[in-house]
């Protein structure tokens, strides 16, 4: 496996869809306020937070395609909430772990995977793309 850092991107050819799978949550205060939930869902970058993620996954599809996972049935969420849903079909995606650095000197490797996905989904809010639910947290990767 090779060494990656943030700044020479973990996957430079996987601009599509950044999605953060996290150990813990991160509070909604470290949301801007100026984003709606699905935009930061679509647009996160380490850019809004200081500190190295322990993982970043990138799927291999465009935010329409995640958008259509969020018409699967309701299944629980890690968090116990119900606004979850599986994606109907393994997808390619690129997890990368966390291997050692601080910010912004973060390094890591990389893993290319064809799987499925659970994602959270909730209605969305002005300014959001006009599908009857919208992706906002990546819940995990089956």
């Amino acid at each position: 496996m090779r060494k990656l850092t943030k700044d020479s991107g973990c996957c430079p050819l996987l601009l599509l869809l950044l999605l953060g799978l996290w150990v813990a949550e991160i509070p909604v205060s470290a949301k801007s306020k100026d984003v709606t939930s699905s935009q930061w869902f679509k647009t996160h970058l380490s850019k809004y937070t200081e500190w190295c993620k322990d993982l970043n996954t990138f799927l291999h599809e465009p935010f329409s395609g995640v958008a259509t996972t969020c018409q699967t049935p309701n299944i629980a969420c890690k968090n116990r909430h119900k606004n979850c849903h599986q994606s109907s079909r393994p997808v390619s995606l690129t997890m990368c772990e966390l291997t050692s650095g601080r910010y912004p000197n973060c390094r890591y490797k990389e893993k290319h995977l064809n799987a499925p996905y659970i994602v959270a989904c909730d209605p969305p809010q002005q300014g959001d793309p006009g599908y009857p639910l919208v992706p906002v947290h990546l819940d995990k990767v089956v």
